[in-house]
């Protein structure tokens, strides 16, 4: 069975913040973005402990998955 990390609704919050500024989104559309992805937020959390530098990464893949930019 698949350990899951604990992420907390601070860093979740920190990072959806940062999703909606740079995307010009709702919070809610944030979050929702952050639940599809949820395996590479795990990922980026896993590696990296910060929303700030999570937030860089998953900015980066989400061009590269979506085409946004």
């Amino acid at each position: 069975m698949k350990n899951e990390m604990y992420i907390s609704d601070t860093k979740l919050e920190k990072l959806a913040k940062r999703l909606s500024r740079q995307f010009a989104i709702s919070k809610e559309e944030a979050y929702e973005i952050i639940y599809e992805e949820w395996d590479l937020v795990e990922t980026l959390f896993g590696a990296h402990k910060k929303a700030k530098a999570v937030y860089e990464h998953l900015a980066l893949e989400l061009n590269d998955i979506y085409r946004i930019a």
